[in-house]
């Protein structure tokens, strides 16, 4: 049973997730996806809790007796399959208070392997709800595209903490459509995440998270992205096996300034600022190794005009490091997989990109307009 594995394909209601997982399952060798809402159904019912209705009433640790109860049972099939699929979810909506609450096993205790997040895009996901509440197939609540995509983003920010928490492996599936049809996927299709973390110290992660916060100050936030800037310095050499001062550094304004500070703290080294690939290239010193430093890569368009623009005759390590990354940019991640290393402490789901107060250099700088 040590060498099977067992995933959630996790995901908002309506992301098909029940498809993938049976996808999932046929592609690969003693691949197996249990109807999970059948499974929960059952054990419910065998633990006295008539309906979901019934379970939305009952005390939180009950309930977290449930889940982890049913996460457990789970297993048996682990012990019988080589890959088990699983559609699950971090969060549901609590019928009775109206508020989310938590969804998945609090106690892991080495069931899963890994959580895997259905990327679909939230205006499908609307379209399928309409669709089955149209069929009459399931009883979906309809939501705005507005309301989709702060429940995804809270969906896939749930995982991220659950997987880095139990030390798991972390995925995401990209469910494109084309003229309304799926691509069929496969588990070669899932982008594992894990080897871009450049640290998951619960203090750091800590500090990480508090940027995020609407409330704070741009000073405060200004001194926050240096605090961490310093932080990542010492991780940054353990991962990559070399000292700083073997690079040189560069940072990208007006968002990565900060950090990059922070990074160059007792660092004597060339450190240059632009993100004009003209100038980096003419700045640079072609004997030691790169460090871009950025806040977040939304798109990657900025770090790709800058490594596309390196000279052919430049080959040392090339190493990126920022403090998210969005999951649209892992294509493009993954095309520099042989040149570049490409380093974070988070990802994130973002539909688009934040404008006005919540645009992390307009927040840095006071100046939403």
């Amino acid at each position: 049973m040590d060498s099977n594995k067992l995933y959630y394909v996790v995901g908002l209601a309506g992301a098909g997730k029940t498809t993938v997982c049976k996808q999932l399952a046929e592609c690969i060798d003693g691949g197996a996806a249990p109807q999970t809402s059948g499974r929960f159904m059952d054990f419910i019912k065998k633990n006295g809790v008539k309906n979901p209705i019934s379970l939305d009433a009952i005390s939180h640790e009950k309930r977290e007796d449930l889940i982890n109860g049913l996460h457990h049972s789970f297993l048996q099939d682990k012990s019988k399959n080589s890959y088990t699929f699983l559609d699950g979810h971090m969060f549901v909506t609590n019928s009775n208070t109206g508020l989310r609450v938590n969804a998945m096993a609090s106690e892991n205790n080495d069931v899963s392997d890994g959580l895997i997040f259905l990327n679909t895009p939230n205006e499908v996901v609307a379209s399928n709800i309409d669709s089955d509440n149209q069929s009459g197939k399931r009883n979906r609540s309809e939501c705005s595209i507005d309301v989709l995509n702060e429940l995804s983003e809270e969906e896939f920010q749930g995982a991220e903490d659950y997987c880095l928490l139990n030390s798991i492996a972390f995925g995401v599936l990209n469910n494109i459509s084309l003229a309304g049809q799926f691509f069929e996927v496969g588990f070669d299709d899932v982008y594992y995440l894990n080897d871009y973390y450049l640290s998951t110290n619960t203090k750091l992660r800590a500090l990480y998270k508090a940027q995020f916060e609407s409330d704070l100050s741009p000073s405060s936030l200004r001194k926050q992205h240096y605090e961490l800037g310093s932080k990542l310095v010492e991780p940054f050499e353990k991962k990559v096996g070399a000292d700083l001062s073997s690079f040189q550094v560069l940072s990208i304004p007006r968002s990565g300034n900060y950090i990059a500070n922070g990074f160059c703290e007792g660092f004597n080294g060339r450190f240059i600022m632009s993100k004009e690939s003209a100038e980096v290239v003419c700045d640079m010193d072609e004997s030691k190794g790169l460090v871009i430093i950025d806040s977040v890569i939304d798109s990657g368009n900025t770090v790709r005009n800058i490594i596309e623009a390196l000279p052919s005759t430049y080959v040392q390590p090339i190493h990126v490091v920022c403090l998210a990354i969005n999951i649209k940019a892992l294509e493009m991640i993954e095309s520099y997989k042989e040149t570049v290393e490409f380093h974070c402490l988070g990802f994130s789901n973002k539909a688009h990109r934040p404008k006005g107060i919540f645009d992390m250099g307009a927040r840095l700088y006071g100046t939403p307009d």
